[in-house]
């Protein structure tokens, strides 16, 4: 996929709604586990000052790319944790953290260090997708709820997945200091022709990664037949009329106190 295609299928305008309202021109804006770095670019576009983090350069190598050919300048990544942000204390006015809580295995530790570089006031804006939510409909809707059942026994074999790290966001905010705390669920929706066959492409390709092929086998999960199966199974979903999907997450808002 294109970095411009990331831009729209994993947009700030769709992901980061619910904290843009409290980013204003000139703000410092830290987006921590940024991945792929299309939210980051968005949020750049407010003409706030972005830093991207993430554990592995190679992640936000072609949002680097896309904001040297864009001449973008108010956005920057580099490579770091959340559990030691490289800042110094009080020197950012936002912080975001989407898609990421759900893999620190100690959140708690990892928000103290957010609120350290929050500037007294600053906002802190999380999200977690919530797997207890998913909602799935059309043709061999057992079979590809299967493929989602064997994704979360491997996560809690590895113990390297929280799953329901959504539901889980108004406490530990609070728990890390954060006041004012807001927690709601919202839900990204597939229910167009073009979504509906994104989506389910995306699931094709999820049953053909090496980490889940590898790991069915290892914790004796399931067998080639059976990922062949939801495999075709996909493909079919993503061509029918009667296909939806929607995935809740998990969002919470905090400030650190004054």
């Amino acid at each position: 996929m294109s970095f411009e295609s990331l831009m729209e299928t994993r947009s700030a305008r769709e992901y980061a709604d619910f904290v843009l309202p409290a980013i204003r021109p000139g703000d410092r804006v830290l987006d921590v586990g940024c991945g792929p770095g299309s939210i980051s670019v968005g949020m750049a576009a407010l003409g706030a000052s972005v830093t991207g983090v993430d554990l592995d350069h190679t992640e936000f190598a072609d949002a680097r790319e896309y904001a040297k050919s864009e001449r973008i300048e108010n956005v920057t990544f580099v490579e770091g944790s959340i559990y030691d942000l490289a800042f110094p204390d009080a020197s950012f006015d936002v912080c975001t953290c989407f898609s990421m809580l759900e893999v620190v295995e100690r959140p708690l530790e990892g928000l103290r260090e957010v609120l350290r570089i929050l500037k007294p006031g600053g906002v802190l804006a999380a999200s977690s997708i919530e797997y207890g939510g998913l909602i799935l409909e059309g043709p061999s809707e057992p079979l590809l709820r299967r493929f989602y059942d064997l994704r979360l026994q491997i996560y809690e074999a590895q113990g390297d997945v929280w799953p329901n790290r959504g539901r889980q966001l108004r406490g530990l905010l609070i728990g890390a200091g954060f006041i004012d705390v807001e927690a709601r669920t919202t839900y990204f929706s597939y229910g167009t022709e073009a979504r509906v066959r994104s989506f389910g492409l995306r699931q094709v390709a999820g049953c053909e990664e090496d980490w889940y092929i590898e790991s069915l086998a290892k914790y004796g999960l399931a067998d080639l037949a059976e990922i062949d199966e939801m495999h075709r199974a996909w493909l079919a979903w993503s061509e029918s009329p009667d296909a939806f999907a929607a995935f809740a997450w998990g969002r919470a808002i905090g400030r650190k106190p004054v």
